[in-house]
């Protein structure tokens, strides 16, 4: 199979695995009694957790092997989602959190074998096929296939919640276990790196390049202020779903559907691809005016207008960045060096919500989620704009 229809296919399984606890997820949590500030809490032990074991693991993936470290990954998120359901047992606060904690560190150590050594395979398969040139096309064209896996599980997942919580974690573990074979059939040493390095040299390398390459730390820079769509994603399925389930689903369906647009395109469009920093910031002022339009607005037509110009933002950055990493990394270190890059990405996320934590502490529904994504959407206007203001703009935005 070729690299990048594998990757594609591979995104799609892991995003519909994935997207298979977006409809009990919150609720599951709110059954078992947690605040909204908990679930913020424990969610930012799951993105720091991250923080902590990116390079690790994406050093690992350079020294051993990147599909070794797809599939370890692969095999720890199908394990997570088999703790959750023992949350439920023993109807004890210290209990439950300690379960919830558990659950998300499990996921949390998954995703980092994962992140990087992913993007980092299909970009030397490609190389070595000397197809380099198309590597943001396929990232975007995973990105838009993705997408439509996650409507299709997040869909699956609002289904599943009449049929019980149990069902829904193992109907996830189940569909994570099928990516898992697709990656044990399929992932070959075609995407392993051209030269082999230890993972100190890999490590050593990576932060040599970051801090010497403008291009590259205003890359990283913008992904960290990006965490603030975070406000968005744990908010929005309490606050849509009080007013109706039906503009709940329409909700989480211009979700996936803006992600996929968004991905689609950047596949299409040519002049995007070229012009990263331009299309970088144009792709938060987007993701940002619409979050931010999001907490002015009312009834049904226009928040999933907002919507789905918000998550259109998002489908449009990750393929951009992803893009412009991996074309300027060398192979001996690719999946290091985009683990490092996730890392401090997700330092950010891992800031935004603690301080939604700390705000939120003590509250539960009273908490006004309109005035949380005004904020945050203003910010990230804000923060794009400055971006633009600080690009980089010598030799060092061109990729090797």
């Amino acid at each position: 199979m070729h690299p990048a229809r594998f990757y594609t296919l591979l995104q799609f399984l892991i995003r519909f695995g994935e997207c298979l606890a977006v409809g009990i997820y919150i609720p599951f949590l709110y059954h078992l009694g947690l605040s909204k500030a908990e679930i913020f809490f424990i969610n930012a032990v799951y993105w720091l957790t991250i923080f902590a074991t990116e390079v690790a693991t994406g050093a690992l993936a350079d020294g051993k092997s990147r599909a070794w470290s797809v599939r370890l990954g692969l095999f720890l998120c199908a394990a997570s989602s088999l703790v959750y359901p023992f949350a439920g047992h023993v109807h004890l606060k210290w209990f439950i959190m300690s379960v919830a904690l558990t659950a998300e560190i499990i996921e949390g150590v998954g995703n980092s074998f994962i992140s990087g050594a992913l993007e980092a395979w299909l970009a030397d398969a490609l190389g070595r096929r000397g197809e380099k040139q198309n590597l943001k096309r396929a990232y975007a064209s995973a990105g838009y296939w993705g997408s439509l896996g996650a409507l299709c599980g997040g869909s699956a997942s609002f289904g599943l919640l009449y049929l019980g919580f149990n069902v829904g974690w193992l109907t996830r573990t189940a569909f994570i276990l099928v990516a898992l074979a697709v990656a044990f059939k399929w992932m070959n040493g075609e995407g392993e790196p051209l030269r082999r390095m230890t993972e100190m040299q890999a490590l050593r390398a990576s932060c040599r390049l970051l801090l010497t390459n403008r291009m590259l730390i205003w890359i990283t820079a913008v992904s960290m202020l990006f965490g603030l769509v975070l406000t968005f994603n744990l908010t929005w399925v309490p606050h849509f779903a009080q007013q109706s389930v039906g503009l709940s689903i329409g909700v989480w369906i211009a979700c996936t559907l803006g992600l996929a647009a968004g991905g689609k395109v950047v596949e299409r469009w040519k002049t995007l691809r070229e012009r990263e920093v331009a299309s970088i910031v144009a792709a938060n002022l987007l993701a940002g005016t619409g979050l931010a339009a999001l907490g002015l607005c009312s009834g049904i037509a226009l928040p999933i207008l907002f919507v789905l110009l918000h998550e259109m933002g998002r489908g449009m950055l990750y393929p951009l960045i992803d893009g412009s990493i991996y074309n300027r990394v060398d192979s001996s270190y690719k999946a290091t060096f985009g683990s490092l890059h996730s890392m401090l990405s997700r330092l950010g996320f891992g800031i935004v919500l603690f301080i939604g934590w700390l705000l939120m502490k003590g509250e539960r529904s009273e908490t006004s989620d309109s005035r949380i994504w005004l904020f945050s959407g203003l910010t990230l206007i804000c923060a794009a704009s400055i971006a633009w203001l600080l690009r980089p703009k010598d030799e060092t935005c061109q990729a090797l």
